[in-house]
């Protein structure tokens, strides 16, 4: 059955990833007030976090209900195959054309240097490039470099459908907590202390963001079993302020600007746990809140293009900011701002003719192989 909600809370994810790559990248050195104002979305960067706690619901609910299937193994790593690799392989494609627009001067000459100490080609194609980046973090200003989020997915389910059809509910229930939530906050605490670039690093590995995934798949557990899913439903109060204590010193952190690699990797449990909170909220039924938030119609729509406006939001804000750079004496706030409206209606107009004729047609074929 599929929750409404959870489209809304994927709509506000894929907002949060535009807001960071646009909105929070504008520096406007003539107007303070609105430059801090500006400065207090540096959190939207934890958007991909949000991503990750739905993924690992969604992935490891799917596993769950078909965990003794005959054709486990084959019909999930099938729909992924359908649902992932055909987007993600038209948008290098897209890219190389920005980039040879931007050789023959149709767009600003900056599309040249912007490929230089690009990541090989073959960590593309293995999603292996987030494990490249840890180690040349500089190499996600690229256009395709968004992508490290996809192979830190793609990494994490090479191993938990694994763990999902050998190991009873009950029991990973127990080894979750310990061995993924909370083993990947001490790991990137030490990583952080001991590596030069610790706090980039932690940001990229699968190890380092798997409580994230992990709590995913951990609320799929929780709703999954019958007196757990009858006490939250009955507590939804506590899920509420469970969500308000996550999320006020997240909130302080944003609103002071503070420095996230001072923090040792707390805040990313800390947006693990907050988001987890919102995805039970959202599950567990539909109050006025949920009706108004995640049931909002411009949340859901956005979310069901979140995929394909995730994987080209890049490519085309900067190709229009680069594009429409000529036009403009200086980088005016007008212009940075216009430039950002425009490469975002771009991106979701594109995104919505790609869902509606391209992925979703291949999405349906996906699903004639069973569990």
């Amino acid at each position: 059955m599929r929750i409404l909600a959870l489209d809304g809370l994927r709509g506000i994810a894929i907002l949060l990833v535009l807001i960071r790559h646009s909105v929070s990248r504008v520096n406007l050195a003539n107007h303070p007030t609105l430059n801090w104002i500006i400065g207090t979305t540096t959190l939207a960067w934890s958007g991909v976090d949000l991503f990750f706690v739905l993924s690992g619901f969604l992935i490891g609910g799917i596993l769950l209900d078909a965990r003794n299937s005959p054709n486990y193994f084959k019909t999930f790593y099938i729909r992924r195959a359908y649902r992932i690799l055909p987007i993600y392989s038209l948008v290098p494609l897209l890219c190389w054309l920005a980039y040879a627009g931007g050789r023959l001067g149709w767009i600003s000459s900056t599309w040249v240097g912007s490929f230089a100490g690009a990541l090989p080609w073959w960590a593309f194609l293995t999603f292996t490039q987030n494990i490249c980046m840890a180690f040349a973090p500089k190499a996600v200003e690229g256009s395709f470099g968004i992508t490290w989020s996809l192979a830190v997915e793609e990494q994490f389910y090479l191993t938990l459908p694994l763990l999902i059809r050998y190991t009873s509910p009950q029991r990973l229930l127990r080894a979750l907590v310990p061995s993924i939530v909370i083993g990947a906050a001490v790991l990137r605490a030490v990583l952080i202390m001991t590596l030069p670039n610790g706090e980039s690093s932690v940001y990229f590995l699968m190890p380092t963001r798997a409580d994230a995934l992990g709590m995913g798949v951990l609320a799929a557990l929780l709703v999954r079993d019958a007196r757990t899913w009858s006490w939250l439903r009955e507590h939804r109060a506590w899920l509420y302020g469970a969500a308000g204590v996550f999320l006020f010193p997240l909130a302080v952190i944003s609103l002071l600007h503070l420095s996230v690699v001072g923090l040792y990797g707390t805040e990313y449990s800390m947006l693990a746990l907050f988001y987890a909170s919102l995805l039970l909220i959202a599950v567990t039924g539909q109050d006025r809140f949920v009706k108004l938030v995640f049931c909002n119609r411009a949340l859901m729509s956005l979310g069901l293009i979140a995929y394909g406006t995730y994987l080209m939001h890049r490519l085309l804000i900067q190709t229009v900011h680069l594009g429409l750079a000529p036009l403009f004496p200086s980088a005016s706030a007008a212009y940075s701002f216009l430039t950002l409206f425009l490469g975002i209606g771009l991106t979701l107009l594109i995104a919505q003719i790609s869902w509606t004729w391209f992925e979703k047609p291949l999405v349906r074929r996906g699903h004639h192989y069973h569990y």
